[in-house]
């Protein structure tokens, strides 16, 4: 760790004109710093979008081509394609190689989207019609596998064969395990067993923390990473991708004051937040329901604070970068929390008989 708060300074200025100094502290400050980055950015995620279309490798006409092209056209934040970006700039990657890994994670997440609607069976994706309920699921899961090509073939776009292998051999481990950790959650789903704290958090971080870890490496290999830095990415993606994750699946669970009563865990998968929180309750009654999503709030909350304190350690212009992600769960961690005090009023009150 001490590695990645000395060269902090180092890699907070690199921007992208690869073959022209960036600012220095005399120029300007880091609000403005972080200005201008985001910006050049926003210039860069162009080029990514170019590519992630063109990396698909078949004509428009096919069926899992426009598949695709329909999918990447509903839209989406870009998240991913920014953090690798930003993370490419703050640890001095090239150009070339920086939109190479932006557009290659961002197709792997694409394409798990496209995969999970068919997994849960949801019917709209950004607002529209997801690609299985568009087209069909079988056309639907080759749109996903093609997303999924693409991101190797795009990533051989990088600057040189040593970037392109190391981008290559990245994609590879991170696919694999969020596959494999997919698989944990959809495999065996009638079974009574108990779910052990240790398989929880190794499902969930499995199908979650790789998608945020890949952008962050994936920019970053085109640079000067240090093995402590590289231990710290990690570190901070199993953090957020728990937060995450727990926070989305309560998302589906309903808690007022007319739904309390008839609330099902058997709605959920047994790797789900909500069912696992649950499961080490003995009584169902509405004090006890709140206090499992209570519980997994404090979990989740427990999980963010890690990342907050982790992204302290970052080049001041990630660290900035990440506020985005990490702002935007805890809102929606603080929403839930909202919920839970209003919930113990009405409790408390005898609104909930």
């Amino acid at each position: 760790m001490a590695s990645a708060i000395s060269n902090r300074h180092a890699a907070n200025y690199h921007f992208a004109h690869d073959n022209e100094p960036g600012p220095t502290d005399h120029d300007s400050g880091p609000l403005e710093h972080l200005k201008a980055t985001r910006q050049q950015i926003d210039a860069e995620l162009e080029l990514v979008k170019g590519l992630m279309r063109e990396s698909l490798g078949a004509p428009e006409a096919w069926p899992a081509v426009a598949a695709s092209l329909y999918h990447l056209d509903t839209g989406g934040s870009y998240l991913r394609a920014r953090f690798a970006l930003m993370s490419g700039i703050a640890y001095g990657a090239t150009l070339a190689h920086r939109t190479a890994a932006a557009a290659a994670t961002e197709l792997v997440h694409n394409a798990s989207l496209v995969h999970d609607d068919i997994c849960d069976g949801d019917t709209s994706r950004r607002g529209q019609p997801c690609v299985w309920q568009r087209d069909n699921p079988a056309v639907a899961l080759c749109s996903g596998d093609l997303m999924l090509t693409a991101a190797f073939r795009v990533a051989l776009r990088s600057d040189c064969t040593d970037h392109c292998m190391s981008l290559v051999k990245l994609l590879t481990d991170r696919i694999s395990q969020v596959v494999a950790g997919q698989s944990i959650e959809v495999a065996d789903t009638c079974s009574e067993e108990r779910v052990t704290l240790s398989d929880y958090l190794e499902a969930t971080l499995a199908k979650t923390s790789p998608l945020i870890a890949l952008p962050l490496e994936a920019g970053a290999t085109g640079g000067k990473l240090s093995a402590a830095q590289h231990a710290l990415l990690l570190r901070f993606a199993n953090a957020v991708g728990l937060s995450y994750q727990i926070i989305d699946d309560l998302d589906d669970v309903d808690l007022d004051i007319d739904s309390l009563h008839h609330c099902d865990t058997r709605t959920h998968h047994r790797y789900h937040a909500w069912t696992w929180h649950w499961s080490r309750r003995q009584k169902h009654t509405p004090f006890a329901l709140r206090d499992t999503m209570q519980r997994a709030l404090n979990h989740a909350d427990a999980a963010l604070t890690r990342a907050e304190r982790l992204k302290a350690e970052f080049p001041m212009l990630l660290a900035h970068a990440l506020n985005d992600i990490i702002d935007s769960l805890r809102q929606r961690l603080m929403a839930h929390q909202a919920s839970i005090r209003s919930l113990s009023r009405d409790l408390h009150q005898g609104a909930i008989p």
